[in-house]
């Protein structure tokens, strides 16, 4: 059964953030941190634990890893300035503190990694400990055994010169972007205003022996004049094969029509080469994800295909081939013609499929099974992509959105004056 109305998301709603996987949601508060479930009765939140110590709400793309598998939920703690980071590993069954991981140096802002009880993280070390620009490192640690950091890797020596601009470099100059249970580390370095990005691989094994990387690719941009490359997200694909989308662009010029573009790139782990490189999409692809059950890549993106005057900008759905890369669907929701702009865009797991969900910035929504989905794209009355209607009143705003199953958890406005509730899709 659904929601009527939209609830609140908690009791108190002093809500700093919050977080979606599987069915499970992470909630911080002003005072606790608790994990929820969605899927209760009547389309109710079911209260699982709160956590057994308070952990401040970490920054932009430091995102809690949950392993469901283990029960475990890993958080990035005091990765703010001046603090020593750590990793704090919980329960997920009911929010006991089972490990913590004492780290070094300053947490870089970076997405964690993670496979088979194995996280990669991004540091920093000041130029007073590593002359003459300070360095980035990459941290393989181990959060399920007593390992800890087990390895750590840097930019090799042809390539440390970029440290001097890391700060002002778009992608960073070092960014993991992969890793193997068996801790082999792949990580991409792009330079200030440059035309090629390095794709590295470190094999887990020889790192002690070894910090150079074992093997490398250099990507160019395929955009003219274009001086801007890096990467915006990735998934694994197989055993052998993870998913990498890069984003090119000319930096000295507004970032419309085909002044930027992203690239869907296909890398064979084991020999460090490119199986296939996708027809490039306008704009930015932020979600890559791999449907085993179905046998598809699905990724969303946005662009804007205006004159950089008049804006024209539009989200996109792109159904992908996984052995060719070959484009098998295209669905576009152009804001103007909608009315609103979307706010979130991605995949939902229900009890036998996936749903394609889309969020609106007013709340209104469209949710599409993804087997139709691959058929048919979405349902539509002319141009215009046929939605449920905002549950929220009319004039909402909403600045944040996630999706869990069949529940919609939303931001509505900013500052002190934001709430947070959720509802369940029509």
């Amino acid at each position: 059964m659904s929601l009527a109305n939209p609830q609140p998301l908690t009791p108190e709603g002093s809500v700093e953030a919050f977080y979606v996987h599987g069915p499970y949601v992470l909630i911080f508060s002003k005072t606790s941190v608790d994990i929820w479930r969605t899927g209760g009765p009547h389309g109710h939140l079911e209260h699982i634990a709160a956590l057994a110590q308070f952990v401040l709400v970490m920054p932009y793309h430091l995102d809690p890893v949950f392993d469901t598998d283990r029960n475990l939920i890993i958080i990035v703690d005091g990765a703010r300035e001046h603090n020593t980071p750590s990793l704090l590993v919980f329960s997920l069954v009911d929010g006991r503190l089972i490990r913590k991981l004492e780290l070094y140096g300053t947490m870089a802002e970076d997405y964690p990694l993670y496979a088979d009880g194995k996280i990669l993280v991004n540091i920093e070390e000041d130029k007073e400990h590593f002359p003459p620009y300070g360095i980035t490192k990459i941290l393989l640690c181990d959060v399920v055994g007593d390992g800890g950091v087990l390895s750590s890797v840097n930019l090799p020596a042809r390539l440390q010169a970029r440290e001097q601009m890391r700060r002002n470099t778009n992608g960073g100059v070092l960014l993991p972007v992969h890793v193997r249970p068996n801790g082999d580390i792949f990580a991409t370095s792009t330079e200030q205003w440059g035309d090629k990005m390095e794709v590295l691989c470190w094999r887990g094994a020889d790192v002690p022996k070894s910090p150079e990387p074992a093997a490398s690719f250099t990507l160019e941009v395929g955009v003219e004049d274009g001086d801007d490359i890096f990467p915006t997200c990735s998934t694994p694909l197989d055993e052998e094969t993870f998913l990498l989308a890069v984003y090119e662009a000319d930096g000295d010029v507004i970032a419309t029509q085909s002044a930027c573009q992203t690239s869907i790139y296909a890398i064979d782990v084991e020999t460090m080469t490119i199986r296939w490189h996708a027809k490039p999409n306008g704009g930015s692809v932020h979600t890559i994800r791999y449907v085993a059950a179905l046998d598809v890549i699905v990724a969303f993106g946005q662009h804007d295909n205006g004159d950089g005057i008049k804006s024209d900008r539009f989200n996109y759905v792109v159904v992908l081939d996984p052995a060719t890369g070959s484009q098998r669907r295209m669905e576009t929701i152009s804001h103007g013609v909608q009315g609103s702009p979307v706010e979130y865009g991605g995949l939902s797991p229900t009890a036998d499929d996936f749903l394609v969900v889309i969020v609106f910035r007013d709340g209104s929504t469209c949710a599409v099974d993804l087997k139709h989905f691959l058929e048919h794209g979405f349902p539509r009355l002319g141009e215009r992509v046929a939605v449920s209607g905002s549950p929220l009143g009319e004039r909402s705003n909403i600045t944040k959105a996630v999706v869990s199953g069949q529940t919609v958890i939303v931001t509505v406005g900013h500052g002190s004056q934001s709430r947070s509730m959720y509802f369940t899709l029509p």
